[in-house]
């Protein structure tokens, strides 16, 4: 015995007994936190993957929130290793309903600080049911407990450890390579919710007269300017920059769809930039045909004036002052005319009008091509929103009528002229000028040149912004018809809006996704 106890043989063997219970402890206790881990992460992934398919329903509209859960409840996720004696991955389907494994909240703001915990008094003043409020949607992904693997040497017994995951995403929308315009939505006064008015037609074929903004608060029927970088992104571009890109330089500018900056300036400096685009070439683009093609129809009411191709002016200013002007079916050449109704937006802007009602397609079409009578069927095929009822035109749009003259091969029939062969008293949809070059400049198809980009803004809910450089809530993006050349007003409709009620043709300027802000 007494040597026994002095040998040192098996030492090891001895610390290893001693130590083996706090080993496997520790080995329990790791296995636990990798558990814990992947737990955490495949509800983290859970809650991520709902978070960004409810964000994306919510662009403002009525029923956004509805799209939002619906968009949620056709995922299907999944958490693993919570169940020791479980080895199958447990399905997480969100459902509105007490219990379920997600905690969906719709809020209408978020602390300014990333640092600032969501607590649940800020989750609770801030949630919001309406979908038009709904700007951010909060999601909190927690199944069964973890139960653990390492005991509780006190009691025996495994502990369950609570585990989850929350994450908070918004819609964003940007609006990439477009022209840089505002328009005050001329339609603010009329109890119009612009969606609904859209989808229903109220819009169609309404010719809108937009005014510059002057030095006064922006008024409905105003347009102004957005901002845009300049050369170096800490400058602003300069008026003749801005003017590049009405004439169809890239826009170095992304705008977001909840918000833009306004920039101040003179507003008449865009008119020789827009004008090309109906092969009118003015100021500094006389010999940069090429750099700023016309649109493919160019139909506009103008007949050739003295000179070459390029020098033709609106019909009938060309005729002598003092002559009386014949009637408007005796005309050479004629641009769309008005809607039955012209008349100023309410609480507008001076100088702006609003078209309601049907215009006079049927002295448009006699004037511009005698030789291809107007019929019901030809009518028909033109209107794309045959159910419009007013204010909107039960006729087809001026932009209808543009496209059908382009698809039927129908730019080359001339107008009436003066009834005589001189042709240079006769329109036809061809851009002359920009073929009269060396050499000839064809109009572009693709992308329109007749279409252009602007904000509208509800400006009568924000005229305490005043004016200068404002930021400004955006009702919606509209895609515009270019209607005629610039003069005083910009004259347009529109042919598309963002949102719920619009058409879904501007995706080639609008990049649409939800992003995760938490």
């Amino acid at each position: 015995m007494k040597n026994f106890l002095k040998r040192e043989d098996g030492y090891v063997l001895a610390l290893t007994l001693i130590a083996l219970p706090a080993f496997v402890g520790l080995g329990l206790i790791v296995m636990d936190i990798n558990r814990g881990n992947n737990a955490h992460s495949d509800l983290q992934a859970a809650a991520d993957a709902l978070a960004l398919a409810a964000g994306r329903e919510l662009d403002g509209s009525p029923d956004s929130i509805d799209r939002a859960k619906a968009a949620m409840a056709n995922l299907t996720n999944s958490v693993a290793y919570l169940d020791t004696e479980q080895a199958s991955q447990a399905n997480l389907v969100y459902a509105d309903a007490d219990g379920n494994e997600f905690t969906v909240i719709f809020l209408d703001d978020l602390p300014a600080s990333d640092d600032t915990a969501l607590t649940e008094t800020f989750l609770t003043d801030h949630a919001v049911t309406d979908g038009e409020d709904a700007l951010f949607v909060y999601v909190r992904a927690q199944a069964d407990d973890l139960s653990a693997f390492f005991f509780n040497p006190a009691t025996g017994l495994r502990p369950t450890v609570p585990i989850a995951a929350d994450a908070v995403a918004t819609y964003r929308t940007a609006a990439c390579d477009v022209t840089p315009l505002y328009i005050c939505n001329p339609f603010e006064t009329q109890n119009l919710d612009l969606q609904d008015a859209f989808a229903a037609g109220h819009l169609y074929g309404r010719l809108l007269k937009l005014h510059p903004k002057g030095s006064d608060t922006a008024s409905p029927g105003n347009f102004g300017f957005l901002s845009v970088r300049g050369a170096n992104d800490n400058t602003s571009a300069s008026a003749n920059a801005i003017r590049e890109i009405f004439a169809g330089a890239v826009n170095p500018t992304c705008y977001d769809a909840r918000t833009v900056t306004t920039k101040p300036g003179a507003a008449t400096s865009i008119a020789q930039g827009i004008n090309v685009r109906f092969d009118i070439y003015d100021g500094p683009f006389g010999n940069r045909v090429s750099q700023y093609p016309p649109a493919e129809n160019v139909r506009k009411g103008y007949v050739r004036g003295s000179g070459n191709a390029c020098n033709s002016e609106p019909y009938p200013d060309t005729l002598n002052n003092n002559q009386t002007l014949p009637p408007p079916e005796d005309w050479w050449a004629i641009g769309f005319p008005e809607n039955a109704t012209m008349a100023p937006p309410g609480q507008g802007a001076l100088g702006a009008f609003i078209g309601s009602g049907d215009w006079d397609i049927n002295l448009y079409w006699s004037v511009n091509f005698p030789s291809v009578p107007l019929t019901q069927t030809m009518l028909d095929e033109m209107n794309s929103m045959p159910l419009a009822t007013f204010p909107g035109s039960t006729v087809p749009s001026r932009y209808d009528v543009y496209r059908y003259e382009i698809d039927n091969n129908l730019l080359d029939v001339r107008s009436q002229g003066d009834g005589g062969n001189n042709n240079n008293r006769k329109e036809t949809g061809r851009p002359i000028c920009a073929l009269s070059k060396n050499p000839p400049v064809n109009g572009l198809a693709d992308p329109d040149r007749r279409i252009v980009f602007a904000a509208l803004i509800d400006c009568i809910a924000n005229e305490d912004e005043g004016g200068g450089i404002n930021r400004y809530p955006v009702n919606a993006y509209a895609s515009l018809f270019l209607v005629n050349p610039m003069d005083e007003t910009i004259d347009v409709e529109i042919i598309d809006i963002t949102g719920a009620g619009g058409n879904g043709t501007l995706d080639t300027f609008v990049r649409d996704e939800a992003i995760l802000v938490r």
